[in-house]
């Protein structure tokens, strides 16, 4: 009898051991890509934000600060809301796959109806990360 009582408490224990200890989606190049499309896809600024290279995140910080100047102050934007801003959602992703891996850099194909593209990834400490910084260079 204090089997079946204890037994729920155990499952429990298990699947959030599972789920702390599991698969961290930035372990992989493509799983970093995908945990921020899907971010961006559900318009949760803060999940992709934080799956954006410390590069990409520092470019947009400067950004943020240059229109803040330009503007004399008046505007102050946060750097995530000068990147969201005015985002269409994205296509549906079918496919990312690993075309490269060369040390802390990747490259992988991220497939979508109609196009493909490469797209840059660091891994840092916290894990992989969406490099984007070299498109923000002027």
């Amino acid at each position: 009898m204090r089997l079946t009582v204890t037994m729920p408490w155990l499952v429990a224990l298990v699947l959030l051991g599972l789920g702390m200890g599991g698969c961290n989606r930035q372990d992989t190049p493509q799983g970093a890509y995908r945990a921020f499309h899907e971010g961006v896809r559900k318009g949760d600024e803060r999940a992709a934000w934080a799956v954006l290279s410390k590069s990409t995140q520092d470019a947009l910080t400067e950004r943020a600060r240059a229109v803040g100047e330009a503007s004399a102050g008046s505007e102050k934007p946060e750097p995530q809301d000068l990147f969201f801003a005015n985002v269409p959602p994205p296509p549906d992703v079918t496919e990312v796959s690993l075309v490269r891996e060369e040390g802390d850099t990747a490259t992988v194909l991220v497939r979508s109806p109609g196009s493909n593209h490469e797209v840059r990834m660091v891994r840092e400490p916290s894990g992989w990360k969406v490099d984007l910084s070299a498109s923000l260079q002027p």
